[in-house]
């Protein structure tokens, strides 16, 4: 059973309309968020503003050893919000919660990451940690950035149910959320969307337009086109007529020294293209991306939620 379904609500939505009694293979994309924000969407920008300041704060942390155990208490402490139906639990939507084996892998990923300690940081954003952390999946990245802006999804859904009064909301529930101020994960009270199953069972309602089926900014797809493009550009040469002679990104993809671990790979050309040519490699990546972006529209999404 869909939203629409559960709420008796007919006509176009601007709301994902998700099956409420199971997982949705769809991620909320931190880039999406990024993109909506850049075009002056307001929702998406305070989204975003809020996903800037809480990796804001992770870089203050880093840079300060006293503050290393509260930073990482910022990623090994958030529990993933079910209340979206979004990722990829094998039964139901119950997720496996391992938040906190994830968060141990980042902080040991960027603690001591040059890319994150330099005087203005590279790796400065939730939508980079996949291009240097290993085995860092397209859910593990929408739980972290679903369970940073619930706030914002929590206006988004109340506006929504005021949108479509069908919408009936259940009994106030405590729910985590990231307490700015206080630097620290606390809990609110919210009445949501009830789910009309056995049990009481929030929903978090997620704009359509953030959502995509699997994050924008990958690991293989920064290797293989800043990452790939930065080799290609130093060992281009001229030839005798004047013209360059550049290796082809096909043969570079095939030598072992740049296949065979491809984070890594990711790592040492991202600073070293920073250190001696100043050119930051993953503000160039998110230019490529942006522009190749286009939401996905109703007909892929329903394509992709299946009947």
């Amino acid at each position: 059973m869909r939203v629409t379904e559960r709420f008796g609500i007919t006509g176009p939505v601007d709301f994902l309309d998700v099956h409420v009694d199971k997982d949705n293979r769809l991620y909320v994309d931190p880039s999406a968020i990024r993109y909506a924000a850049k075009a002056g969407e307001p929702w998406a920008t305070s989204a975003y503003r809020a996903l800037t300041d809480f990796f804001d704060e992770i870089l203050r942390r880093l840079k300060n050893a006293s503050r290393h155990l509260d930073g990482e208490s910022m990623l090994t402490e958030f529990h993933e919000p079910r209340e979206t139906r979004l990722g990829m639990s094998k039964f139901g939507y119950d997720g496996s919660g391992a938040s906190r084996e994830i968060g141990e892998r980042i902080w040991a990923a960027i603690k001591d990451n040059p890319l994150c300690l330099i005087e203005v940081p590279i790796l400065k954003r939730v939508e980079h940690l996949p291009m240097f952390v290993d085995d860092l999946s397209n859910d593990r990245v929408s739980d972290l950035t679903s369970r940073i802006i619930f706030e914002k999804l929590v206006a988004f859904t109340l506006d929504q149910a005021t949108k479509h009064p069908s919408i009936t909301l259940g009994e106030p529930m405590e729910f985590q959320v990231w307490d700015t101020a206080a630097g620290v994960w606390s809990t609110k009270t919210y009445a949501l969307p009830d789910a009309g199953t056995a049990r009481q069972e929030p929903l978090l309602l997620v704009p359509k337009h953030v959502v995509f089926h699997s994050l924008r900014m990958s690991n293989r797809g920064y290797w293989s086109v800043p990452v790939l493009g930065a080799v290609q550009d130093s060992q281009t040469t001229i030839g005798g007529n004047g013209k360059p002679i550049a290796p082809s990104k096909e043969s570079l993809k095939d030598r072992d020294d740049l296949k065979d671990n491809i984070r890594e790979t990711n790592q040492q050309w991202t600073e070293r293209e920073w250190i001696q040519r100043r050119t930051n490699l993953l503000e160039r990546y998110e230019e490529f991306v942006d522009g190749k972006f286009t939401p996905l529209d109703d007909d892929e999404i329903l394509n992709r939620l299946g009947l």
